[in-house]
């Protein structure tokens, strides 16, 4: 069972200088058909939050490929709760079906990630320091968390579940642009889609300065390379790089601007990269794993640290710009 050590919130993850420290995922099984866990129709559930960037990835590589009726989909309420309210304090992502677009769990086992989490490790005798994020690749055979890492659970659901997509031919990572892409993803996801985390969670001005600076630079520096193509690796077909951006961008102006202190600038005033998130979003059919009634209200009714009378800015509907016409031509 988890121990007390668990129960911690990814809120307190700083260091001495009050820098956000994001824990790495724990449970890294694969899909193999010669492993434990192999493709298979109906045998996984995707739970996931339309609230979390991470989580999104992985919602849109599902539609992207069409596997919606090969891996189902649960989704927890955007708004932290107590996950044991007769054990602790611990908030975080609970089942609440009530909330319009989240769902119960379809096992009718757990009320809260943190109840699947201790659940597989009851199953498989470990007890990691942890903590309760999504996405969650799900056995149900097994009962157990097959992967809790979203840049892992991509690039299968990408390859390893192509005998039963309805778009098998959709390769967003190609052999001949790995490499472009792993650079691309190494320049995007420290200073820019884990920096925003910085800037929000960063308990002194020392490391609230040092993460806003990687957050403009590389917008600045997006901005410079799709002057020169369609997308970030290649002017012909997204890539698993322009996924990940996409996912942590479609954020930024109702959130992170304002959420996260991340208010140098907005996306609306980088017109290529702007362009560049409407093309993905409408020609990928995106809008089902776009939920801003989700984003909004686990943001500012999850973290009473930063938010503390949960007050919800009314903002616009960034989907709404996302849906208007763009250019392909450069």
């Amino acid at each position: 069972m988890s121990t007390g050590v668990v129960q911690k919130s990814s809120l307190v993850d700083v260091d001495e200088k009050g820098a956000f420290k994001r824990k790495e995922s724990l449970f890294r099984n694969k899909i193999d058909p010669s492993g434990p866990y192999p493709p298979a129709k109906g045998r996984y559930i995707l739970y996931i939050s339309y609230a979390c960037p991470w989580a999104s990835r992985c919602s849109a590589y599902r539609v992207i490929k069409g596997l919606e009726d090969v891996i189902e989909l649960a989704v927890v309420s955007p708004v932290w709760a107590r996950t044991k309210p007769d054990v602790d304090e611990h908030e975080g992502w609970v089942f609440n079906p009530s909330f319009p677009g989240a769902t119960e769990d379809p096992l009718g086992l757990f009320k809260s990630a943190r109840d699947i989490y201790d659940y597989s490790m009851k199953q498989t005798g470990d007890d990691f320091d942890t903590r309760y994020t999504v996405p969650i690749l799900f056995d149900r055979e097994s009962k157990t968390i097959v992967n809790n890492e979203s840049s892992e659970i991509i690039r299968m659901f990408n390859s390893a579940f192509n005998e039963f997509a309805t778009h098998p031919e959709v390769d967003l990572a190609p052999a001949d642009l790995l490499p472009a892409i792993d650079a691309t993803n190494d320049i995007t996801y420290e200073p820019l889609c884990n920096g925003v985390y910085k800037c929000g969670f960063a308990q002194s001005q020392e490391a609230y300065d040092e993460a806003v600076k990687g957050v403009f630079d590389t917008l600045e520096k997006l901005e410079e390379i799709l002057a020169t193509r369609r997308y970030l690796v290649s002017n012909d077909q997204v890539t698993e790089a322009d996924i990940r951006v996409f996912c942590c961008l479609v954020r930024f102006d109702e959130v992170y601007v304002v959420h996260f202190k991340c208010n140098k600038k907005q996306i609306r005033e980088y017109p290529r990269i702007l362009n560049y998130l409407r093309d993905i979003y409408q020609t990928h059919a995106l809008a089902p794993t776009v939920n801003m009634h989700h984003i909004k209200h686990h943001y500012y009714r999850s973290h009473p640290s930063i938010n503390p009378f949960r007050i919800v800015p009314v903002g616009s509907d960034f989907t709404q710009i996302l849906s208007q016409p763009f250019q392909t031509a450069q």
